[in-house]
């Protein structure tokens, strides 16, 4: 769990530099190194989700539509795993009660 979060944290530092370096478009797109990134464990699952797309010679741009799909995603599977654990909650309440 804890390192879901840091990947997530490492995630969205790669989704900022993109961001303020304005690559979001093919023609905008910039190599990793020209931001100050390198290509390790965060990287690759924006890779793998097209959040980080390539255009060609190792240029990177930053698909905003992918980015807001994969966080509505996490949100969404954030919350099912926090309503089971508060069921779960709940019912270790009630069982000890009876």
């Amino acid at each position: 769990m804890v390192i879901n979060a840091v990947m997530m944290v490492m995630q969205r530092k790669i989704v900022r530099a993109f961001e303020r370096a304005a690559a979001t478009t093919p023609a905008t797109a910039c190599r990793p190194e020209q931001l100050g990134l390198k290509q390790g464990m965060a990287w690759y699952p924006l890779v793998q989700h097209a959040v980080l797309r390539c255009p060609g010679e190792g240029r990177y741009f930053l698909d905003m539509a992918n980015w807001q799909r994969l966080r509505r995603r996490r949100q969404r599977v954030a919350l099912v795993v926090m309503a089971i654990l508060l069921g779960l909650l709940a019912l270790m309440v009630l069982l000890r009660q009876g």
